[in-house]
C-alpha cells in the first residue's frame, strides 16, 4: 500500500487548485466540507 501511495502522490497534488472545486485545493475542499453541520 505504501508503494502505491508513493507512486500516486507526485501525480495527485493536494495543494493544486481545481476549477471543479471552485478553484480551491482538495485539502481546502475537504476541510470546508467537514466544517458543515
Amino acid at each position: 500500500m505504501k508503494d502505491i501511495a508513493e507512486y500516486i502522490e507526485p501525480f495527485y497534488n493536494q495543494r493544486r487548485r481545481h476549477s471543479t472545486l471552485g478553484n480551491i485545493s482538495p485539502a481546502e475542499y475537504e476541510q470546508k466540507y467537514q466544517q458543515k453541520p
